[in-house]
């Protein structure tokens, strides 16, 4: 089996989790699948948000804009998430900057003092793969798109403020694991059960786990949530759910 893969790198990225604190907004530690869907869906110039909230306005609520374009055509998309920081784990720092605009705030001035928490270099190796859910049109398209560099707006990591660089775009064989030890994607953690000793890599166990939006909620497309696991633990048993495969030298899953 095919799927496509590239390289998903930036100097900085803002994947803005919802609870709102007075003083700091934070990110999550990688980006999810939404966010994916989100980028992939500005190269090939499906809409957003704002694009779903004008037909909504214009036409009513309807099964046609139920979603944002770019969920309503990859949701069915499978992905795998590769991250490539300090045992999966990127440097996060606190930004300030000052939003003057005169509507931000009602502070004397207008002026509003911003904090948000960046990822530092994030890298992840991202995978594709279109199971059969996925209409083989819109597979197509993306792929060309990536192959091509041609995308119809800018990609960028949750915010425009944080483009995305994407490199070394490729075709890759997904094959069967003929004896599976350790996952170096991200993975849903109701998918494994791991080793209570022991790496598959045999370097210092490291274990990293986070609530990540997996869907949008189909009323009120709110964020619906799993819980995801990075971790060079050996694999002791997994579910019947779990889509591994080995390709270029690594063991992935897909969510």
């Amino acid at each position: 089996m095919k799927a496509i893969a590239f390289e998903l790198k930036g100097r900085t990225a803002f994947f803005k989790k919802p609870d709102v604190n007075a003083n700091i907004y934070f990110t999550y530690s990688h980006i999810h699948k939404i966010a994916l869907y989100g980028l992939l869906g500005a190269i090939i110039g499906a809409g957003g948000y704002a694009q779903q909230q004008k037909s909504i306005i214009d036409e009513g609520n309807s099964t046609s804009n139920q979603y944002p374009e770019f969920y309503q055509l990859l949701n069915k998309l499978k992905v795998s998430i590769v991250p490539h920081g300090d045992r999966g784990y990127f440097s996060k720092k606190s930004q300030v900057f000052n939003n003057t605009v005169g509507y931000a705030s009602r502070e004397a001035g207008g002026n509003l003092i911003v904090q948000e928490q960046w990822l530092e270099n994030p890298h992840w190796t991202i995978y594709l793969w279109n199971d059969g859910s996925l209409e083989e049109e819109i597979f197509n398209n993306l792929k060309n798109h990536l192959i091509s560099s041609a995308y119809k707006y800018l990609p960028y990591l949750g915010k425009n403020d944080h483009p995305a660089n994407i490199e070394h775009v490729r075709l890759v064989e997904l094959e069967e694991v003929d004896e599976l030890c350790g996952i170096e994607s991200l993975v849903y953690s109701k998918d494994v059960y791991f080793s209570t000793n022991g790496t598959y890599d045999n370097n210092p166990i490291y274990f990293f786990e986070e609530h990540i939006p997996i869907q949008l909620n189909p009323d009120l497309n709110y964020y619906e949530f799993d819980e995801i696991v990075h971790t060079n633990r050996k694999i002791k048993q997994t579910s019947s759910t779990l889509f591994a495969f080995q390709t270029e030298g690594r063991v992935i899953a897909f969510i």
